[in-house]
């Protein structure tokens, strides 16, 4: 019987799930701070409801992990020099090199994926993939 494309996008969703596991297992981090990493640019300055928002967390939760972030040295918070009742969010030094290393293993992983395929069939799955997000993202 064959597979449905769900199925399919399932099953790569799992592998992905479980690369990123390993990532996060060799960069000793949660998967939230992982997602707060990721989302910040390492010269860009966020308030804590933007952050919130783009890990699709509410500000109360997104609070709690950026608190967490501050603790442990990833994230920099200072009075936001437009509204001081608010605070701006950055990436500390710790926080840039947590996310280097991640970015390094994510390459490591698209680089083996591309040792694999040749430059045709990448480009024909990375535009697959694209389609397939964009229709996701039209419904």
């Amino acid at each position: 019987m064959e597979k449905k494309l769900v199925d399919l996008i399932n099953k790569l969703k799992k592998d992905c799930l479980i690369d990123e596991e390993q990532i996060r297992t060799l960069c000793n981090v949660s998967l939230a701070e992982y997602k707060a990493v990721m989302e910040i640019k390492t010269t860009e300055k966020v308030t804590c409801n933007v952050l919130s928002k783009k890990m699709g967390l509410s500000p109360s939760r997104g609070s709690r992990i950026i608190d967490g972030l501050v603790r442990k040295g990833y994230l920099l918070r200072v009075t936001n020099p437009e509204d001081r009742r608010s605070f701006v969010l950055s990436l500390s030094s710790k926080g840039a090199k947590i996310k280097d290393d991640i970015e390094r293993e994510r390459n490591n992983c698209e680089k083996r994926i591309r040792e694999k395929l040749s430059t045709n069939e990448f480009n024909a799955i990375k535009e697959s993939l694209e389609l397939i997000t964009k229709i996701f993202h039209q419904e």
